[in-house]
């Protein structure tokens, strides 16, 4: 791909990858511009993935009661999420089954990234963390609770951009965009509440955290890997595990893992609770 090609790709990514903040009940983060994008078909053959990229401004709403998506990390009860999911809530549960859940009891915000790490007294099997960075064109499964429910996207990678949030609180972070391939169940109408949710490469490494979605052009954001590593430095409690999935994930097998996952607890609602909705300052 030629370097005009690449520059008219990522300013599409910077007018038009996020509409919307994936987080049920937090409400939309709506980006300051907006115009069409390109098809998800124009993704092109994989290159490595530009050190930087257009800044996306999106507006952090007023906090509410809501859900996301959380997955565990360690086999101690450590667990990451988006900041957004968690950041203003009361309490948090992870939820079990209906009106069943685990007490997150403790809860670390990454300072500048829409990171979250919750901790539970409860232990489950955890997920890995990839080394490598995705590239331009690599594939990607994201798996959570999008509208509450059971869901999973298949992405795949477009290039590198910086988030800047604004309203509610202010962070900037550099962020994975990503195009989306397709869904399940295939009239999942939106993806809030899939905020929180590991982004799997093919081995079920985790390579970022949703954080931001297009509702209407069928692109993610993942918060950067540099981000996942910065926050787990300041809790060794937390280090993540080692090891992956033991069979690999493709467009045909990606809802099986998400069930899989669910099912076990690996990949948990988020339910967060608000006595009274927090407001920007």
């Amino acid at each position: 791909m030629n370097r005009i090609t690449y520059l008219i790709t990522m300013l599409a990514v910077l007018y038009g990858v996020v509409s919307a903040l994936m987080g049920g009940g937090d409400g939309p983060r709506r980006p300051r511009l907006a115009a069409p994008l390109p098809p998800s078909s124009d993704v092109g053959p994989a290159q490595p993935a530009r050190p930087f990229g257009p800044t996306i401004e999106v507006d952090v709403g007023s906090k509410g009661s809501s859900t996301g998506t959380a997955f565990a990390i360690t086999d101690n009860g450590w667990w990451l999420t988006a900041r957004h999911v968690a950041h203003g809530c009361d309490a948090i549960w992870l939820q079990t089954a209906p009106r069943k859940g685990w007490r997150v009891t403790d809860v670390h915000l990454h300072p500048n990234a829409d990171l979250a790490l919750l901790h539970t007294r409860t232990r489950r099997a955890p997920l890995s963390l990839a080394r490598a960075t995705p590239v331009r064109g690599d594939d990607g499964f994201s798996l959570g609770y999008p509208q509450g429910r059971p869901g999973d996207v298949h992405a795949r990678v477009l290039g590198q951009a910086r988030l800047k949030s604004v309203g509610r609180y202010r962070i900037n972070e550099p962020v994975l965009a990503w195009a989306e391939v397709s869904r399940r169940p295939g009239n999942l109408p939106a993806l809030g509440g899939l905020s929180g949710g590991p982004m799997l490469d093919d081995q079920g490494r985790v390579v970022g955290v949703l954080v931001a979605s297009s509702k209407r052009r069928g692109r993610v954001m993942t918060t950067a890997q540099a981000s996942i590593n910065e926050l787990l430095r300041q809790y060794p409690a937390a280090r993540a595990a080692s090891g992956a999935l033991p069979r690999l994930i493709d467009d045909s097998s990606f809802t099986a893992t998400g069930k899989t996952l669910r099912r076990d607890l690996t990949i948990a609602k988020v339910l967060c609770k608000v006595r009274q909705a927090r407001r920007r300052p």
